[in-house]
């Protein structure tokens, strides 16, 4: 179970996130999202709060990866002493152009990699997570071979087919793409990866759209239940119990006709 506890300027009060952090059982992962969890004036006491409670407590930080290029809260943040503290950065391409373009944040590329960097150096596990959208893609391969090139260290990388709800669907004819254009370089990236011994997820992509030797990488649900759906082809679908099903919100955009029922386990 993970409890995500989102960071907002101005709320939650440190009181009540400490409130959290007490409710946390051994086998839960405690989530820091945001916004940036990293630009709160709490964030080292927060870390400190959950390292006093248990030393080996699961937490999980989400983050753009741009404060960790200073090397001093790098170190910091290794310095807590977490022992199963790990860090979840999003990575939007394999060069400044392309990441920068998404992010529209000039010298947001050379910040995030420079921060991955740091905190592979201090042996805080990294995990890259790559947004797939229409406007990266095509280049999920090339973002493989920079991962394995520049930033070997990193404990896993996981594609994301993005929920289309606030500013993705807003931007929609921008983002939008369709499961059966991104497989094929997703499973040519996952392939490179896995070939230079790097862990690889698939998130949000149904079974049935990816060949059978992917199905371990994309197992299981990973969000609440509210946001994802099946379709009527999933009725009779061996696999149903174990996919992580789809985005509502991707089934407005784009209908039922790629999905199909799996007959065998």
């Amino acid at each position: 179970m993970e409890i995500a506890y989102k960071l907002k300027v101005g709320q939650p009060k440190e009181e009540a996130i400490k409130k959290v952090i007490d409710s946390v059982r051994p086998d839960d992962i405690l989530g820091l999202t945001g916004g940036e969890p990293t630009i709160r004036d709490i964030f080292f006491k927060i870390l400190e709060y959950a390292k006093k409670k248990d030393p080996e407590m699961n937490v999980f930080v989400v983050s753009n990866g741009r404060m960790f290029y200073y090397r001093e809260f790098a170190e910091k943040t290794a310095s807590v002493g977490l022992k199963n503290l790990k860090v979840g950065i999003a990575l939007y391409g394999h060069t400044k152009g392309l990441h920068d373009a998404i992010t529209r944040i000039p010298g947001s590329f050379e910040q995030t990699i420079k921060g991955i960097q740091n905190l592979i150096g201090l042996n805080v596990p990294v995990e890259l997570r790559i947004i797939v959208s229409k406007i990266n893609y095509k280049c999920l391969k090339e973002m493989a071979d920079y991962i394995a090139g520049n930033l070997k260290g990193v404990y896993r990388v996981v594609f994301i087919n993005m929920k289309y709800t606030g500013n993705a669907y807003i931007n929609r004819k921008v983002l939008f793409v369709k499961y059966k254009d991104v497989v094929p370089y997703a499973e040519k990236a996952a392939d490179l990866l896995l070939g230079n011994g790097i862990e690889v997820k698939l998130f949000h992509f149904p079974l049935c759209t990816i060949k059978r030797k992917y199905w371990d990488l994309a197992r299981g649900v990973t969000k609440q239940e509210s946001e994802l759906m099946f379709v009527k082809e999933c009725k009779k679908c061996r696999m149903k119990g174990e996919c992580p099903r789809i985005w509502k919100s991707y089934w407005v955009l784009a209908g039922d006709g790629e999905f199909k029922t799996i007959k065998i386990r």
